[in-house]
């Protein structure tokens, strides 16, 4: 799955400027990509899953209008921003980590790093930090001044999505099933919510019945953390065996 990971994490949308490409800022911020991973090695000592989190926040600010950075734009009164998109509110994470990379950046070579870039360095730094490889990524995005609530809630795919449904949105962002697969695979770390997969309990494909995918032993955890008519905003381990990516 790595090779596809990877290549979507490099995927970008840049209107105008140089090419992406490895070490952009080598001479500009020598320093930045150990910057970088040293504080997303900090966050995840004080919290695991903020791993798994800024791994999602980068998938949902590429696939919305490409890696732009547009997702941390905060609302104006001219422009409804990405946050509180359906997909997005309640539900993204680890902002306050990409504050602290900006940060940390901005005191060693003020006005340098993008955001956009600081999200895609961050999300490899986690994968790696997980126990996945390591890989270059191109850098030298430029930032967006603009984010589209509307185009997140078109485009961002339901976490009740059949394999259908993904496929074909998948397909508009020249991404093949094996893509799909890959991508997935980053839900072998972090938490979901019981509002997410409470259906896969209790009426899985409207049959009234629990997936059949799902391991007994694992199902019967997941139906007390989230019983029938409970607290969709309580969250809960993706695998039965969660922490390392697999």
């Amino acid at each position: 799955m790595f090779p596809t990971l990877f290549l979507f994490l490099s995927l970008a949308i840049v209107a105008i400027g140089t090419p992406l490409r490895p070490g952009f800022y080598s001479e500009t911020c020598p320093e930045a990509e150990f910057i970088v991973r040293d504080v997303i090695k900090k966050a995840m000592a004080r919290e695991t899953r903020s791993a798994a989190s800024v791994m999602r926040l980068q998938f949902h600010d590429c696939l919305v209008n490409g890696c732009d950075g547009s997702v941390l734009l905060d609302d104006t009164p001219n422009m409804l921003g990405e946050k509180l998109a359906l997909s997005n509110i309640d539900s993204l994470r680890s902002f306050e980590v990409i504050d602290e990379v900006k940060e940390a950046l901005e005191n060693t070579c003020p006005g340098v790093v993008s955001c956009a870039d600081i999200v895609i360095m961050v999300a490899r730094d986690a994968v790696v930090l997980s126990g996945g490889p390591n890989w270059e990524v191109k850098l030298g995005r430029l930032d967006s001044l603009t984010a589209s609530q509307e185009d997140s809630n078109d485009i961002m795919p339901s976490p009740r999505a059949n394999a259908t449904t993904l496929i074909d949105l998948f397909r508009r962002f020249n991404l093949s099933v094996k893509d799909l697969v890959a991508l997935s695979g980053s839900h072998s770390i972090g938490k979901g919510r019981c509002f997410s997969i409470v259906f896969r309990l209790y009426n899985q494909s409207g049959t009234g019945r629990p997936d059949p995918a799902i391991e007994p032993k694992f199902r019967k955890k997941l139906d007390k953390l989230c019983p029938l008519g409970g607290d969709g905003n309580v969250t809960g381990k993706l695998r039965c065996n969660p922490g390392e990516i697999r």
